[in-house]
């Protein structure tokens, strides 16, 4: 384990009534740990809007941002998984262009 993240939840619409959705992010956020510096702090933000179900997760690694959200009609879990696929994308990319610049 390379990085440490701070992880912060927020709950829009609903109240967070189980651990649930904390442990599945956390499971799912351990995709980036390899591209994240120490004590990198993560916003992950739930909100529910009649039948639409938002995920935001929104992080700051060595003063750069990155912001994945994602909806679905059903359950969170797959806006959860698509989330941090487009963050592990982003960090890739911006690692990817970091390594370019060096040999440059």
């Amino acid at each position: 384990m390379e990085g440490f993240m701070n992880i912060n939840f927020a709950f829009r619409g609903f109240e967070e009534n189980s651990d649930g959705l904390k442990d599945y992010v956390t499971k799912k956020l351990a995709k980036i740990d390899k591209f994240v510096s120490a004590n990198t702090v993560v916003e992950v933000v739930f909100q529910k809007d009649k039948n639409l179900k938002m995920t935001e997760i929104k992080l700051n690694n060595n003063g750069e941002e990155f912001l994945a959200s994602d909806s679905d009609d059903k359950e969170f879990q797959t806006s959860i998984d698509l989330c941090v696929d487009k963050l592990v994308k982003q960090m890739a990319r911006s690692k990817d262009k970091k390594v370019d610049s060096r040999r440059s």
